[in-house]
């Protein structure tokens, strides 16, 4: 079947291929679209540009693959983490296993709780980060201990750890927010209805909302530990932060994968052991992917929650941060709540473009690789064209991008032994220098008049 399909696509006649270029050009920009719009969302708001963008897209694949992966011909549960405590919360079918998925259903709504809790600009106190760790890990630990056999089941040891949870906790004058209880309760809700449905592509889609959020909370946990502290100091400096930042993570991410691939194992990906399972779909003789469509429809309602979230109070309130962030304090703006929803923000759409940059047509693998994380320079000529502060700027300099990589692929590779290899990944760059010699700050940056 798969062959057939290839050899139709071979004999794919002109209008057929202009078409199959184009939706493969608007895939391509879509993957670029979504990470160029972290970047100018950070910008925006903290005038950082954050060259860790390709790093976090790297680590949220390997977010996604911890939750999805099943090593071929592995004794590991589906969705097994090096960690051996660890199962993912969908991981089997039906009812949720609480022997081994309490604790991951534990965990994932503790980190809803605090990226709630976190986003509504309220800190959290490490005298209660201490007495979760301390709870959860002990009981997990004293539940496998052979000598403490009445903490074996697993339904005791989830209620004594969160009485001693909220025991440590209040006792050290921690009191839980809404914020952070409705954030975890809603998150454990979700957590157990997916669980429950038991569906492939349901499965997959909570397990990349867990990897988002995961990826909320590291790009916060970032923004707290690397960039506030460097508010008020050169941009130049703080640019240096995040490249540091960059090289730092891919290489945590890549040591990950170097051995071995991690699949995110895409619902709409083709079986290679099935012949008929193709993962896409000829029209005109030319075949189209199925991840072509995803990507497209992922980077339209990215674009279509960022802007209905610039229209909300908490948006107004971003961009009066990116205008001017002393006039937006003392109208009683909180920027560091605004800071934290930018890198919160960023970071999930860096997660999701990486995801994505594991699918054709920016990768055949599926499986995040050492080169997942370099998908954030091929990106960057898309956020310089379209404008480092423009939202608009970010779609069309994606789209534009994409189509050109594509089109110089499609319709120059007869001159291929003259360009060299690799020459499609070359133009985009050559179209954004020449965009830039017109219109300096980009299609639809801000320019930035200075007087002397």
């Amino acid at each position: 079947m798969v062959v057939e399909l290839l050899a139709q696509a071979g004999n794919a006649g002109g209008v057929a291929t202009f078409i199959n270029t184009i939706f493969r050009g608007l895939a391509i920009g879509g993957v670029y679209a979504i990470i160029a719009l972290g970047f100018v969302i950070i910008f925006k708001a903290t005038q950082v540009v954050n060259f860790a963008q390709g790093a976090l897209a790297a680590a949220g694949g390997l977010f996604l693959s911890f939750l999805v992966f099943d090593q071929v011909d592995s004794e590991a549960p589906r969705g097994q983490t090096p960690f051996t405590w660890w199962r993912a919360p969908f991981a089997g079918d039906g009812l949720p296993d609480v022997n081994e998925q309490w604790a991951s259903f534990l965990l994932v709504s503790f980190v809803a709780g605090l990226v709630a809790t976190l986003l509504m600009g309220r800190s959290i106190s490490g005298k209660s980060l201490i007495a979760f760790g301390a709870a959860f890990l002990a009981c997990r630990w004293l539940a496998t201990r052979s000598g403490f056999t009445w903490l074996e089941p697993p339904l005791l040891s989830l209620i004594i750890a969160l009485v001693v949870f909220v025991i440590v906790g209040v006792s050290q004058g921690w009191r839980p927010s809404t914020a952070f209880l409705g954030g975890g309760a809603i998150a454990f809700v979700i957590q157990l209805v997916v669980a429950i449905i038991s569906n492939e592509w349901i499965d997959w889609f909570g397990n990349l909302g867990i990897a988002l959020l995961f990826g909320c909370l590291l790009g916060i946990s970032l923004e707290r530990a690397a960039i506030r502290p460097m508010i008020g100091q050169p941009l130049f400096s703080m640019a240096v932060i995040t490249l540091g930042l960059e090289i730092v993570i891919r290489q945590v991410a890549s040591d990950s994968v170097r051995i071995l691939n991690r699949a995110v194992l895409a619902p709409w990906e083709g079986d290679p052991f099935d012949p008929e399972s193709t993962g896409g779909f000829v029209i005109g003789g030319a075949f189209f992917n199925w991840s072509w469509v995803a990507i497209l429809v992922a980077a339209g309602l990215a674009f279509l929650l960022v802007n209905v979230f610039y229209r909300s109070k908490l948006g107004v309130a971003m961009r009066a941060v990116s205008f001017d962030q002393e006039a937006a304090m003392a109208q009683g703006i909180n920027v560091g709540q605004v800071f934290a929803i930018a890198w919160a923000f960023g970071t999930a759409l860096a997660v999701l473009g990486g995801v994505f940059a594991t699918q054709p047509p920016i990768s055949q693998e599926g499986s995040v690789t050492v080169t997942t994380a370099l998908v954030a320079f091929r990106a960057l000529p898309a956020v310089i064209l379209g404008g480092l502060d423009s939202v608009k700027g970010a779609l069309i300099g994606g789209a534009l991008i994409g189509l050109a990589e594509a089109a110089a692929g499609q319709y120059l590779a007869p001159w291929q032994s003259t360009l060299g290899a690799g020459y499609s990944q070359i133009v985009p760059y050559v179209v954004m220098l020449a965009v830039l010699l017109i219109r300096p700050f980009g299609l639809y940056g801000t320019p930035e008049i200075r007087r002397v």
